[in-house]
């Protein structure tokens, strides 16, 4: 009987020396359960829609196939709860696509195995992963384009004390409606000017309502 709570994992990759690997190491870990592997996404999709699975993990080089009809499907029929990038490539366009196709974590393979399964565990648990390589490459891209889901970058907490910055709050006042100290919200304001790569509250609103955040 499957243990309640284990992860189902299903692979995807162009590389079958590197997949089949991939499987018996996880497979050696405690509540995660491989249901397969393939290097084709229709048999994938055809294996999922008997066999849905907790989470895909699936190489970019998928990108060049198909890449945003797989992911509609798959999220669409629920043959999947969670899709998570594991690949090679770090260059800006294949990270912007895999982000903007609804993927749920972004992973690179020369990361530590023991990296892997954390982030998996986290993604699994609702986290949005991505590898502290990519981290830059992330800010550049909500830096510069005002549809990127900000809401990645940008905690609740932060999303807060911006909202008050707009309202015209000072430090003191935010840190007394939101129960916080005064350090604690200069410390939040330090964390969204450089997540939004600005210098002053002024470009912090201006950007914020560019990208959608503010009204």
């Amino acid at each position: 009987m499957k243990n309640e709570k284990s992860i189902s994992i299903f692979l995807i990759d162009t590389h079958a020396l590197f997949r089949k690997g991939l499987k018996a190491i996880l497979a050696d870990y405690p509540n995660f359960e491989i249901i397969g592997d393939t290097s084709s996404y229709l048999q994938a999709e055809s294996i999922l829609q008997e066999n849905p699975v907790d989470m895909i993990l699936i190489d970019t080089d998928f990108y060049t196939i198909k890449n945003n009809e797989f992911f509609e499907n798959i999220l669409k029929k629920n043959l999947t709860k969670k899709v998570v990038a594991l690949t090679l490539a770090k260059s800006r366009l294949e990270f912007l696509n895999a982000i903007k196709s609804g993927i749920h974590g972004f992973i690179l393979k020369d990361e530590e195995i023991e990296f892997l399964i954390e982030c998996i565990k986290k993604i699994y648990a609702g986290r949005f992963i991505v590898s502290e390589s990519m981290v830059e490459k992330l800010v550049e891209l909500l830096i510069q384009k005002s549809e990127f889901p900000i809401n990645l970058l940008i905690s609740n907490r932060e999303l807060e004390v911006l909202n008050l910055i707009q309202n015209g709050y000072s430090n003191n006042q935010i840190g007394k409606h939101l129960f916080l100290s005064e350090n604690t919200i200069k410390t939040h304001i330090k964390h969204i000017y450089k997540k939004m790569s600005v210098s002053n509250r002024k470009e912090a609103i201006e950007k914020g309502i560019l990208w959608g955040i503010l009204k």
